[in-house]
């Protein structure tokens, strides 16, 4: 597991983008691997037993074990368990969205990542197991995922957007009205926007 998570940490090395990886606490992060029923050969175990967490250019954030100063994978997976049948989730995004990995609720390819989008309010597929998903947050074009949910002027806007905050965008990014370069921002708990785009589905089934 330690080759695992030391090729990790080489690729964020040699990444262009700003990558943050929080220390964690071995045994901790085993603890909590055990109560997701993780398996201890995948690139999530690595990431959860070695580390509190991975936040990409402080927008996407890779959920690692639970610390005093970060709400890890498993309080989320806890805190949304009546939303998340047949997932595991695993990371999120700084304006609400969700990243979880397939085990039996969609009929697709088992263990694929999917996104639960803030735009939308769906799940979509994103075609990659999680060690490709990493990859492609360090590497991949995230800018044209994130095209209709980036601002100019969005790097200053998360400096002091903390990894267990969001931004509170409105309208909301579901809203037809919503002009992402005039809507108002709000730094927030991220529970705050996640409960409300799952109540707002929720009354709207």
């Amino acid at each position: 597991m330690k080759t695992i998570w030391k090729e990790i940490v080489d690729m964020a090395n040699k990444s262009n983008r700003n990558i943050l990886i929080i220390d964690g606490d071995d045994e901790l992060g085993k603890k909590e691997c055990d109560k997701l029923n993780i398996p201890s050969n995948s690139v999530l175990y690595s990431v959860v037993s070695n580390s509190s967490g991975i936040v990409i250019d402080n927008w996407i954030r890779f959920w690692g074990q639970s610390s005093t100063d970060n709400k890890g994978i498993y309080h989320y997976n806890s805190k949304y368990i009546d939303h998340i049948s047949g997932l595991i989730l695993v990371a999120s995004d700084v304006v609400g969205g969700l990243f979880a990995i397939n085990i039996n609720r969609f009929d697709e390819l088992d263990n694929l990542v999917w996104y639960y989008a803030p735009d939308t309010l769906e799940w979509e597929c994103m075609d990659m197991q999680y060690n490709e998903f990493l990859a492609w947050t360090m590497q991949g074009n995230v800018d044209e995922f994130y095209s209709s949910m980036r601002w100019s002027g969005w790097k200053g806007d998360l400096k002091n957007v903390g990894i267990n905050d969001a931004l509170f965008i409105y309208p909301f990014l579901w809203a037809k009205e919503c002009d992402i370069e005039k809507a108002t921002k709000k730094i927030v708990d991220f529970e705050e926007i996640v409960g409300i785009n799952f109540e707002f589905n929720d009354n709207n089934l």
